[in-house]
């Protein structure tokens, strides 16, 4: 691991910034479960809905205000 490491720091700093993003954009990718395409379309319409209605949805804060939760 420590050639590798080596390797790396010959990189300059936006190519080190750049690998960490990819990195991190493949971890993220792996580690999100499969979802339905009845959840996916579900998704899609309330993002539409939320769209389409600026400002007539809930905050989080507000959400957890009515359940009693503290963010």
């Amino acid at each position: 691991m420590n050639a590798i490491l080596k390797d790396l720091t010959a990189l300059g700093v936006h190519e080190r910034l750049q690998l960490v993003e990819d990195l991190w954009d493949s971890i993220a990718e792996d580690s999100l479960p499969p979802i339905s395409d009845e959840v996916y379309e579900e998704v899609c319409r309330r993002a539409a809905w939320a769209d389409a209605h600026p400002g007539h949805g809930k905050s989080l804060e507000q959400i957890a205000e009515k359940l009693g939760v503290r963010l």
